[in-house]
């Protein structure tokens, strides 16, 4: 399943060259909390791809590698390897070079050469490109012949809400992305559609084919449309929450992907929050203009209601942390 509109190449420059932030912040871009404690969304891609790298590689280069936040841990592991990236945004590409980085402001669009490389990384990627034949053949053929293509990207197979991002041109559940890899002559070596923590990621390990491959035809598949259906009941859900109690003061916990989600597709915005509570950030952050604060806020600040906005299988864990706080908590994911 795809977006309806497609992105001009003028329109990728100004999209992903200049306007896109994500992994452009100068720090890490999202935390996992685990029974181990806080884990950088960066750590627990390096230690499941790694496993995955060819013996003894000489190069890697990663598409789309953001500020570098992966790639400086590869780099740091491999220090004898020539560990390079490439992605479309300047502010990412500086920031990644200013950690001493070897990266280069670029988009593939298939007018020049990508340079040989014994792995390519793709890591929440995929999703983004326009024309994944043609991205996949500039790969294929630059890679050598004892490579690998490392892919992670969204899959929809556990209710996906990245449907609503309108910067993810694809959407696939992972045996349609496995037919996409096999009908572009990539063997699939391993896959990966549960990892503990980074629910909802799909992991895909490719080796060129040893000839062409025959064509794989891929069985439409409704799982893409009963995941809007879902979440667009739970806006709704949230939304009649919202007018059934119409609170003065309101907060939500959780400054992440879910917070936007909501804050775009409800009239949760139009609350009065007055608080966004997230213990991963630094003060003196904002989401969406809301002033973000540790927990320990709540202790001396009074609200109506909390909303949780936060993957669900946090929300024991939160719970438990504000067991001594007086404030109402709603759930809406």
């Amino acid at each position: 399943m795809a977006n309806e509109l497609a992105f001009s190449p003028d329109e990728l420059e100004v999209l992903y060259g200049r306007e896109y932030e994500l992994n452009t912040l100068g720090r890490e871009e999202h935390f996992f909390y685990t029974p181990q404690g806080i884990v950088a969304r960066s750590q627990v891609f390096f230690e499941w791809v790694v496993p995955h790298l060819p013996e003894n590689f000489d190069s890697l280069l990663e598409i789309g590698c953001g500020e570098g936040n992966l790639l400086a841990r590869i780099a740091a592991r491999y220090p004898e390897r020539n560990c390079a990236g490439f992605d479309g945004s300047h502010k990412a590409a500086q920031l990644a070079r200013a950690k001493g980085l070897k990266v280069e402001q670029c988009i593939i669009d298939g007018e020049r050469p990508i340079p040989t490389a014994d792995v390519f990384l793709l890591v929440n990627v995929i999703e983004h490109i326009e024309d994944i034949p043609l991205l996949l053949a500039c790969l294929r053929n630059s890679l050598s012949e004892r490579g690998r293509l490392i892919f992670c990207l969204p899959i929809q197979d556990y209710g996906g809400y990245d449907v609503f991002f309108a910067e993810h041109v694809w959407h696939f559940t992972a045996d349609q992305f496995a037919c996409i890899l096999r009908r572009n002559g990539l063997t699939i070596v391993h896959s990966d559609t549960e990892h503990a923590i980074n629910h909802g990621i799909g992991l895909f390990v490719c080796e060129k084919s040893a000839g062409e491959a025959p064509p794989v035809a891929t069985a439409y598949s409704d799982v893409i449309r009963q995941n809007v259906a879902v979440w667009r009941d739970r806006f709704r859900q949230l939304d009649d929450y919202v007018t059934a109690h119409r609170f003065g003061r309101v907060a939500i916990f959780g400054a992440g992907e879910v917070a936007t989600l909501f804050l775009t597709f409800t009239s949760l915005a139009r609350c009065n929050i007055v608080a966004c509570i997230d213990d991963t950030k630094s003060p003196g952050e904002e989401k969406h203009g809301i002033p973000i604060y540790g927990s320990e806020w709540l202790t001396e600040h009074q609200v109506d209601c909390l909303f949780l906005t936060v993957n669900q299988k946090y929300h024991a864990r939160i719970r438990d942390k504000l067991r001594d706080v007086a404030v109402r908590i709603h759930a809406i994911y």
